[in-house]
């Protein structure tokens, strides 16, 4: 008698009796021991790996601190920086409304003897660059 099994059918399992003990043969049991059995360059392995791992978070994590404390520490000193910006505005303020400029003018030109330039007095110089010049030396007389 022969037997066709196709399409999902499967074979019925095995009827064990409750009595009746069942004896696995020596491939299954190398096959059990050794799935249950340990590898000890595996165990280092996985130790080293999950030291390095702790390690990489650890430092992770203080170098994230460090951002933060610096990002505060660059917070505060921009608003230092605002602060002592806006109170150097002021003061220059102060002093400019506190300068008169005609006083200064009166006493230069009838204390002091000073003239405004003369137009033989004025050296011009044409320069390519849209810059300014520094003197390093006597002007030569045009």
């Amino acid at each position: 008698m022969q037997y066709r099994v196709g399409g999902t059918a499967a074979y019925a399992p095995e009827r064990v009796s409750p009595g009746e003990v069942r004896t696995n043969s020596a491939a299954v049991e190398r096959n059990r021991e050794k799935a249950l059995s340990v590898n000890y360059g595996y165990v280092i392995f996985l130790a080293f790996i999950s030291i390095a791992t702790v390690f990489m978070c650890v430092r992770y994590l203080k170098l994230k601190a460090t951002i933060t404390a610096q990002t505060s520490s660059i917070e505060k000193l921009e608003s230092t920086l605002q602060q002592v910006r806006s109170e150097n505005d002021a003061l220059l303020e102060n002093v400019n409304n506190c300068l008169d400029w005609n006083h200064i003018k009166d006493v230069a030109i009838n204390e002091m003897d000073m003239k405004y330039a003369t137009e033989d007095q004025i050296v011009w110089y044409n320069t390519e660059e849209s810059s300014y010049i520094r003197q390093y030396s006597e002007v030569p007389s045009a």
